[in-house]
């Protein structure tokens, strides 16, 4: 009958006092969990199909882009590219260029090494009477390549090029007007490159004037330079910071 089969499956335990079965807290708590872990399955089994739908969406929406061409034919959009796929002119443009920077690094090299640099101060003068002159010979306080050799009086270039030279010299002389000649020996003639003329104080105490020029020339190969007073017995002063001589390449 039903009630009977009812009272079977009921579970037995012990009664109260009115006769009626009492269930076991544990047999309680053991349905409670094993529902628990099937309703966890259920989710987790639920979250991975819908992982699953959503990476199959991926892959198919991938898959169109690659049949419809999509970016990859106009080189966007893949930086992961070679440079030879996004331009075939690439690799030629890239080895000009090394190329380009190789010349340019040896050009500036050669230019390094072919630049020189003399700056001369004075030793000692010699006075020529008969050709009323006084000349300066010189020592290198500064030198740098080997464009340019002093010899005594005179410097010779052995390196052509274009030259900065500048001069100046520090008068102690009461003659009215003192000054200096730059002058270049070479190519079968001799010239004056620039000179430079100062009015001297007549008070030996104030008669201190400094007398500077520059200018930028072509010398040649074989070109002798000098430093000429043209007065004899010109007293001027011998300190490197006042009388000196220089020449750089450009």
């Amino acid at each position: 009958m039903p009630g009977s089969s009812l009272f079977l499956l009921t579970p037995k335990g012990p009664s109260d006092n009115m006769g009626v079965p009492v269930r076991e807290p544990a047999l309680s708590v053991a349905l409670w969990l094993s529902w628990g872990a099937a309703l966890g399955a259920v989710a987790c089994a639920f979250a991975l199909l819908t992982q699953q739908t959503e990476l199959q969406n991926l892959r198919r929406e991938v898959s169109q882009l690659q049949r419809s061409g999509g970016l990859s034919q106009k080189g966007e959009g893949h930086p992961w590219q070679s440079l030879q796929e996004q331009s075939p002119d690439a690799p030629e443009a890239w080895a000009s260029g090394a190329k380009y920077r190789r010349r340019r690094a040896v050009t500036k090299q050669k230019r390094k090494k072919r630049s020189s640099i003399l700056h001369l101060v004075p030793i000692n003068i010699t006075s020529k009477e008969d050709s009323d002159v006084t000349e300066v010979m010189w020592q290198p306080a500064l030198r740098h390549g080997g464009g340019l050799e002093a010899q005594g009086y005179v410097v010779r270039v052995r390196d052509a090029g274009i030259y900065l030279l500048y001069s100046q010299v520090l008068f102690h002389d009461v003659t009215f007007t003192m000054g200096q000649v730059v002058s270049r020996e070479g190519q079968g003639r001799q010239e004056a490159l620039f000179r430079c003329i100062r009015s001297m104080p007549s008070d030996p105490d104030r008669a201190y004037n400094s007398c500077y020029s520059a200018g930028v020339f072509h010398l040649h190969q074989g070109d002798i330079l000098s430093v000429i007073i043209p007065r004899a017995k010109a007293k001027i002063s011998l300190s490197p910071h006042g009388t000196f001589l220089g020449f750089v390449k450009l």
